[in-house]
């Protein structure tokens, strides 16, 4: 009997400290706007594991309706105060901030949520509820979609560069250029006559003049004088 009596007062304590550990992780209830302030920072809020898991199956519902009706701060609110850690709570903690317009924030969240699905602790090992979410595929493409926003589109970058081209010359010597080219503290239409005399074609040589025809002496009169006629 004494046995068992020990063996009671040990299973006693082992609950009461187990009880005891739980009301620690747990968090206390927060409000919506508070909530709202904390997933703002995108920093790690949740810590608790085993001992919260109870606490998560019984809020973790109200958390799936609060994201379908778009309540971004009573959503993070419900998900602080189970304070349970895996991918989908880290999930709802990236909707509830990509819903308040923290998109820094709710890509820290879908990025931790990524990270969690690949080990033992996710929602598909660990306490087998994902509410229909499937993981990380889905925080996966909100992460894509964040990164498309956020991030700087991409300058491309200079063409080749062309003689002449950004006030580079074209000739042989450093402030030199083509014939007719301005320099650059001379306007270009300095140049513009230089270029059309050096470019015009010459004149074509002027062509000779015809030799006009000798003209033709006319026809002298006959002098021929008809003989008498024969006796």
């Amino acid at each position: 009997m004494v046995w068992m009596w020990k063996w009671y007062c040990r299973l006693a304590v082992a609950m009461v400290c187990f009880g005891m550990a739980a009301c620690v992780q747990q968090a206390p209830p927060v409000s919506p706007g508070e909530a709202a302030r904390m997933v703002s920072t995108g920093k790690a809020l949740l810590t608790c594991r085993e001992a919260c898991i109870a606490q998560w199956q019984r809020l973790q519902p109200q958390a799936a309706q609060l994201e379908a009706a778009g309540r971004w701060p009573e959503l993070a609110a419900t998900v602080l105060q189970a304070n349970y850690q895996d991918d989908l709570s880290l999930y709802y903690l990236g909707r509830a901030a990509e819903g308040l317009g923290y998109p820094g924030a709710a890509s820290s969240y879908y990025r931790q949520s990524v990270r969690f699905s690949g080990s033992a602790g996710s929602c598909q090992y660990q306490s087998r509820i994902c509410g229909g979410v499937v993981l990380p595929r889905a925080a996966g493409m909100r992460l894509a979609a964040i990164d498309r926003q956020i991030s700087p589109r991409r300058r491309t970058g200079p063409g080749p560069l062309r003689p002449g081209s950004r006030g580079e010359p074209a000739g042989d010597e450093p402030g030199t250029g083509p014939i007719g080219t301005a320099p650059p503290w001379e306007p270009a239409s300095a140049a513009a006559p230089a270029v059309a005399e050096s470019q015009a074609p010459p004149p074509p040589p002027p062509a000779p003049e015809p030799t006009p025809a000798p003209a033709r002496a006319p026809a002298a009169p006959s002098e021929f004088i008809e003989p008498p006629p024969a006796r």
